[in-house]
């Protein structure tokens, strides 16, 4: 069985095609369940509003990390030298 990869996970879940499929999904069970149109609508929209926030975070998230990560390597570079 393949170990878990967090940094394939990120990528996957900051897809934007991942939260169209996703949209897609609800948008077919809520047709198929005979749900109002402004119901389906507006469900569509918080999830594509929600892969928004999702992969700007985690964008901001790993730009942050790597700023922090390159600063402290050349912090601790200038010091042994």
């Amino acid at each position: 069985m393949k170990k878990f990869d967090f940094d394939l996970f990120l990528i996957k879940i900051t897809s934007r095609k991942f939260w169209v499929a996703l949209a897609g999904l609800a948008t077919a069970i809520m047709t198929f369940m005979n749900c109002d149109n402004n119901a389906v609508v507006q469900v569509t929209s918080i999830i594509t509003a929600l892969g928004s926030v999702v992969g700007y975070l985690l964008a901001n998230g790993l730009t942050d990390d790597s700023v922090t990560t390159t600063d402290t390597t050349t912090k601790e570079k200038d010091k042994s030298e």
